[in-house]
């Protein structure tokens, strides 16, 4: 029977709550509330079995005969937040296990109740049964934690809030001045094991809000368990030292409008403001630990809300009892009201919280309370009232600093001269109207940027976007005028500046966010404002721009403007990243050269761009080069044009080479200027350069030129008669020599030029080389690297004992055949051989390389050709036995043959497995000793 009022229950719950199994469109709150049309509820109320409830109403389910009324079971009409609007939603729980025991034995149940009474009894246990569902709501399916951290021996402590929302965690801190900015964070487990690690370094926002922010993006699965279940933990690495501290859901985070870090010499702590400013009602939940001992009960506290102005201190003291002390974080909730004094000061950061056992006063924690900790921007975009057109748009950016000042940046474009610039709640009643003024005071040359100080009611409509930023012209009083929307800051508000999108006319304009993070990804985020944005899908675009100040370079059609697509937008948002960004575009963004430009094509048709003032870019992201001369660079210009989809421009790119400041086609010749006598060719992008190989004299007393090479029997001719030669593309005086340089082949050395005075033409011949009938021809080797012809290696140059590469002996005919002559490295290397990790090899050995300290690599081989040495690994067939057996001097392993290799390879396994087991128990026992020396 049981199970089946829990069916029919379920039930109601889930099919008459959401009303005729459709979704309900939810509508915003108004001061007037709409009669309800075809049978859909008003976000502002719930709906349970066919009946409406207001928000924070109670009763009993009626689920109809034959159950009846469930008066165990308590329901509730929830209000819960979602983005600005408050919406019901039906939350009911049991009460029937919190009832007491009745002390006889034969107890009753009277109607209309839930607990059972002894006979006789007149007092109703049903109303001593308290249910908060509101908390419940928010200890169950919060969305947001705070942290208190401490460290032993660190004087000083910090405290954090996170948010979690689409698999992304966003944290914010606060911290004591002397710790000075953290180093390092790190997010662990129950068990102090490393979740994820962040290198901490100051940002342009938090340089200006001296507040700590990120968040922590793609949090797995299991992670994000651990984070619903509370077994998370958060450290911060300081210059005093280590502190941390567990992240927990607390009561009132949900609607905290206020913060403040507890500090004092014996503990720490936070607080978690929320205030009604329209009564003065406050909330507080006061989170601390270290004044008082773990296990104490009934404890008194004293705390008292202070303020100084003009000369004059006023206070408000509450006196409340800790029931005990347990091991996490103690709590103390208080409620109270503010008057106006109080109210202002709390908003301006001005209020000051303290706590202390009223028996020993000395264990004071207190704080200055501000603005909520968490790391919000508030952005507007400034539109026309009227009829709008392209003359006048703006946007503003405003966040809050560590010690609660309101820093606003406003930016305006209009031809017309500003007059007056205000910050108000749109009311038309004098007696609600509020204007936060004072802020023309800053502006000029299109820009505002200042401080400013609210009241705690300035504060509260602010966060609930209540607030409107107001442009005055001579000729308009509401020229200008949008509401300030919050967000919290993410990777792209990093950067703490703002860009206007705009276009042609300004019916729809928008403000973006961008910057780049160590890893050179570009983070952004845009928003718009403009009719019939619902169903637009703009594409957006990053553009780059070439150098302005140059007029060589605009003229070159090699050096234009690039544009990357980064996403197709839907809708007034767009967020994301993008990652391989050219070292070039990123160079013109940190120049300020880029801009986003966002397309949108169809009936409601628009094209916005946003210029950027130059998006600081990390060192590691930006090119060696400046951008001078990285523009003009064939091989940063081949990358480009492979990006902009230019197929011509990158393959011609490509294949360019540049050289001293010069650029050469694919194929040039060119004689060296970095190092005298050598020849350098292009050879498809890459530069080649060899020394000049010069031909054989055929006289006893050679020459050589001032200014030559190579040397000649004669002085060439000094008339100015020469040849030029296609090949080289050089000028030879007549009656000169010369070997022909071929790219990308070098020199023939089996072909000599010559330049004849008499017709001064070019005469070329080629030596023929005799057959190879020794050796193959991939085994012959040149006797010295000038030789034109390959000869076959002599037999004792194959002999082993040159594999080891011991001193390479040669005979000479002159001496005894029992006296030798030890060849020298630069004997070996004349002829062909190498040089590897210092010793000397003849070319054509081959040998098994030694690296310490595993000694002979039996599986490498190397091999000297021709002065080069290449090195070759032997890959192992896979062999399908279990039993395998390696032999010493062979690089691959073999299946037993036989039972005595069988056994032997049973041996060699289990020694293997034995090892592995002992170095799985000794990673172990470390783990063990790192625990207990952290616990």
């Amino acid at each position: 029977m049981q199970s089946i009022i829990v069916l029919v229950l379920v039930y109601f719950l889930t099919g008459a709550v959401s009303g005729n199994g459709r979704r309900r469109k939810e509508l915003p709150i108004s001061d007037v509330i709409p009669a309800e049309q075809d049978g859909k509820p008003k976000a502002s109320e719930c709906r349970f079995g066919g009946e409406s409830y207001e928000l924070e109403q109670t009763w009993h389910p009626d689920l109809g005969p034959p159950f009846g009324v469930m008066y165990c079971v308590h329901c509730e009409c929830v209000p819960i937040h979602k983005k600005r609007r408050i919406v019901g939603r039906v939350r009911c729980k049991n009460i029937k296990t919190e009832c007491p025991k009745p002390t006889c034995p034969d107890p009753v149940l009277l109607p209309g109740r839930c607990c059972k009474v002894c006979p006789g009894q007149d007092d109703n246990p049903d109303l001593t049964i308290t249910v908060d569902l509101e908390r419940e709501e928010q200890e169950k399916n919060g969305r947001h934690y705070a942290a208190v951290l401490t460290g032993p021996g660190v004087p000083r402590a910090a405290t954090g809030r996170f948010y979690f929302r689409k698999k992304t965690l966003q944290y914010s801190f606060l911290f004591g001045e002397e710790l000075g900015w953290p180093t390092g964070l790190t997010f662990l487990d129950n068990t102090n094991n490393i979740l994820e690690e962040f290198a901490l370094s100051k940002t342009a926002l938090q340089n200006r809000t001296e507040k700590l922010c990120g968040a922590w993006a793609r949090l797995p699965r299991r992670y994000r368990r651990t984070l619903r279940s509370e077994d998370m933990a958060v450290s911060l690495t300081t210059k005093l030292g280590t502190i941390s501290g567990k992240v927990l859901k607390y009561y009132g985070l949900n609607s905290e409008l206020f913060s403040g870090l507890l500090e004092g010499y014996s503990g720490a702590g936070t607080a978690i403001v929320s205030v009604s400013p329209s009564t003065g009602s406050i909330h507080a939940n006061i989170l601390f630990k270290g004044i008082v001992k773990e296990g104490e009960k009934n404890i008194p506290f004293i705390i008292k809300f202070q303020m100084s102005h003009g000369g004059e201190t006023r206070s408000v003291e509450e006196a409340v009892v800790l029931e005990s002390v347990g091991p996490d974080l103690s709590s103390i909730e208080i409620r109270t009201v503010f008057d106006s004094p109080e109210l202002e000061a709390l908003g301006q950061g001005e209020l000051t919280l303290s706590l202390a056992p009223t028996l020993n006063p000395s264990r004071e924690l207190s704080a200055k309370l501000v603005p909520r900790l968490s790391c919000d921007i508030f952005d507007c975009i400034l539109q026309p009232v009227e009829t709008p057109s392209g003359d006048a748009n703006g946007i503003a950016f405003l966040y809050f600093t560590r010690s609660g000042r309101l820093q606003y940046n406003i930016k305006i474009e209009s031809k017309d001269q500003i007059v007056d610039l205000n910050i108000d709640n749109g009311k038309k009643s004098k007696r609600l109207l509020t204007v936060i003024g004072g802020l023309m005071a800053t502006y000029a040359n299109g820009w505002a940027n200042g401080t400013a100080m609210l009241d705690a009611g300035q504060v509260d409509e602010l966060f609930k976007e209540n607030l409107y930023l107001n442009v005055a012209t001579e000729y308009n009083a509401q020229a200008l005028r949008g509401r300030l929307v919050t967000h919290l800051a993410g990777p792209s508000e990093s950067s703490g500046e703002a860009v206007l999108m705009k276009g042609d006319d300004s019916s729809v304009s928008g403000v973006a966010w961008a910057s780049l993070d160590d890893t050179c990804r570009l983070h952004y985020n845009i928003r718009l404002e403009g009719s019939q944005l619902d169903t637009a899908s703009p594409s957006l675009e990053l553009e780059d721009y070439p150098i302005q100040n140059l007029d060589n370079l605009k003229a070159l059609p090699l050096f234009p403007s690039t544009k990357r697509h980064l996403q197709d937008c839907r809708g007034k948002k767009c967020s994301g990243h993008a990652d391989n960004i050219h070292k070039l575009m990123m160079a013109r963004l940190d120049s300020g050269d880029a801009a986003f430009l966002m397309t949108n094509a169809g009936q409601n048709e628009f094209v916005l761009k946003g210029q950027m003032l130059g998006i600081a870019s990390p060192q590691s992201c930006l090119p060696r080069y400046a951008r001078n001369d990285l523009e003009i660079m064939p091989g940063y210009l081949r990358d480009l044009g492979e990006e902009i989809g230019d197929e011509d421009l990158a393959e011609n790119m490509r294949q360019k080479c540049a050289y001293e400041g010069s650029f050469y086609e694919d194929g040039n010749r060119w004689e060296a200027t970095h190092d005298k006598c050598k020849m350098c060719s292009c050879q498809r992008g890459k530069v080649d350069c060899e020394p000049i190989v010069c031909p054989p004299t055929n006289c006893s007393n050679p020459i050589i030129e001032e200014g030559e090479c190579c040397a000649t029997c004669s002085s060439p001719s000094v008339d100015g008669r020469g040849c030029n030669f296609g090949g080289d593309s050089l000028f030879h005086p007549a009656g000169s020599k010369w070997h022909p340089y071929i790219p990308p082949f070098g020199f023939s050395r089996c072909a000599i030029c010559t330049c004849k005075e008499s017709s001064l033409t070019v005469d070329c011949y080629r030596e023929e080389c005799p057959a190879l009938t020794a050796c193959l021809h991939a085994e012959a080797i040149r006797p010295n690297p000038l030789a034109c012809c390959k000869v076959c290696p002599k037999r004792e140059e194959k002999s082993s004992s040159m594999s080891k590469a011991h001193p390479v002996l040669k005979s000479d005919p002159h001496k005894l055949n029992d006296m030798a002559m030890a060849r020298t490295g630069l004997d070996i290397l004349a002829s062909g051989g190498c040089s590897w990790k210092g010793l000397y090899h003849e070319n054509g050995v081959s040998w098994h390389p030694t690296v310490m300290p595993w000694g002979e690599m039996k599986c490498v081989t190397c091999k000297c050709k021709d002065g080069q040495t290449k090195c070759k690994k032997k890959h192992c067939p896979k062999l399908t036995c279990s039993l395998q057996i390696r032999d010493q001097d062979q690089c691959c392993p073999r299946c037993a043959a036989n039972r005595e290799e069988e056994e032997r390879a049973q041996r060699t396994l289990l020694i293997s497995n034995r090892e592995q087991r002992k170095k799985r128990l000794k990673r172990l026992r470390n783990l063990r000793n790192q625990e207990r020396t952290s616990g």
